[in-house]
């Protein structure tokens, strides 16, 4: 199917859709389908599309899939003919066809070959994605005393569309370092694996194109799969994840490493223990506990049948002042950030009862599963960056909970 960007004029299509019809066929397939293409050969096809419709003459360029080879001549041709910038250019060719893969190497190699070289790009601007959640928020927040930091919404920046608005957007706002805590809202299904690395992968394109670094945020959670009373991990400990939240993780982990040692990419994975704060929806315990101690129901815990669950909470003050340290001075391909100490669940529903100077029942039920009680080793964290976790549970808790800063109980 031929796909037309200036109607009967110019059009886009796979060369086993191209019928001939009194038009000019600009053949792409001699271009390779990534970076290489030599400023000649573009300006060629180029010139030899801007030749034709300049005499009137019907001009489709034609690759293997229409995809990327064809549509990035047709964009230079509109570019050239137009006097329309690059940016420009493949926006209209994106909005007329409806293809948003085109690959950036290939702009990029359009860009060489017109002489339309993007802004140098600045320092310490540091682009948030999943900047209005609960992490990305308090972190834009921080991190704004020192560096400019931008935090799109996905109505203004959406990372599973064109790669190329991304980096338009990139360089732009002269982005230097992308902290990428995205993800899909709901995180438990098949389809959020799918979506999760293709807006991860779009990432990873336009940090290698613009050399930009990655930050990218994961879990204890790669390490789900063990079935142990309580494990610690350390950065060599094998990941070993389960279920689809923990496999999305892995996979990331896996395109992050992949990407800088087979594509030069600079990026560090920042696995954190789960992280707890006055603004969090998360962990639920905590206010799945609050509620009912609050109406003097019984918290119902669970008991597996290898251990009963423990959590290594990290206060949100304690993972931002981790995250900061990271884009700071972080070089290592991967760092621990875990909270002081592990907790069984019944112990840290009994400290919220505390705090809230009531009796907390405690009711346990028996799963029919193993647990995997997974400790974050920090150390590694602490001798190359300085940091460790110094919020406590209580202190943590009561800041949470009651907006005190100082974790006194209520009277």
């Amino acid at each position: 199917m031929i796909r037309w960007i200036i109607p009967g004029l110019l059009g886009t299509a796979p060369d086993s859709d191209y019928v001939a019809e009194g038009s000019i066929k600009v053949d792409a397939r001699t271009l390779v389908d990534r970076h290489g293409n030599s400023p000649a050969a573009l300006c060629d096809k180029i010139d030899e599309g801007v030749s034709a419709l300049e005499t009137g003459r019907r001009v489709i360029i034609v690759c293997d899939f229409g995809v990327s080879r064809s549509n990035t001549i047709a964009a230079g041709i509109l570019a050239k003919s137009r006097g329309m910038a690059i940016d420009a250019a493949v926006a209209e060719i994106v909005k007329a066809t409806g293809e948003s893969s085109i690959k950036l190497d290939m702009i990029e190699d359009l860009r060489a070959a017109l002489n339309s070289f993007p802004v140098e790009q600045k320092v310490d601007h540091v682009l948030i994605t999943g900047g209005t959640g609960f992490l990305g928020a308090n972190l834009a927040l921080r991190l704004s005393s020192s560096h400019k930091v931008f935090t799109p919404t996905r109505a203004q920046l959406d990372l599973a569309g064109p790669t190329s608005r991304l980096d338009q957007y990139c360089r732009e706002n002269g982005i230097s370092t992308i902290v990428h805590f995205a993800y899909p809202r709901i995180y438990t299904n098949n389809s959020a694996l799918g979506e999760g690395l293709t807006i991860l992968r779009n990432v990873l394109d336009v940090c290698k194109v613009r050399g930009i670094r990655l930050v990218q945020p994961s879990g204890s959670v790669v390490f789900s799969g063990y079935r142990s009373p309580l494990m610690v991990a350390d950065i060599a400990t094998a990941a070993r994840p389960k279920g689809v939240y923990g496999q999305t993780k892995f996979l990331e982990e896996m395109l992050v490493r992949n990407a800088v040692e087979n594509e030069g990419v600079s990026a560090t994975i920042v696995r954190i223990s789960p992280v707890y704060g006055r603004e969090s929806a998360r962990p639920r315990l905590i206010w799945f506990a609050r509620q009912y101690v609050g109406e003097n129901k019984p918290v119902v815990t669970h008991v597996y049948r290898n251990a009963r669950p423990r959590l290594q909470l990290l206060h949100s003050d304690d993972a931002i002042a981790g995250i900061m340290e990271v884009i700071r001075s972080g070089r290592a391909p991967i760092y621990h950030l875990g909270g002081q100490a592990s907790y069984e669940t019944r112990e840290i529903v009994s400290r919220i009862g505390r705090i809230l100077g009531k009796e907390a029942l405690v009711e346990e039920t028996q799963i029919g599963e193993d647990v995997a009680n997974i400790f974050l080793d920090s150390s590694g964290s602490q001798e190359l960056l300085g940091w460790k976790p110094v919020v406590d549970l209580d202190t943590g808790l009561a800041r949470t909970l009651l907006g005190q800063e100082d974790g006194a109980a209520a009277p």
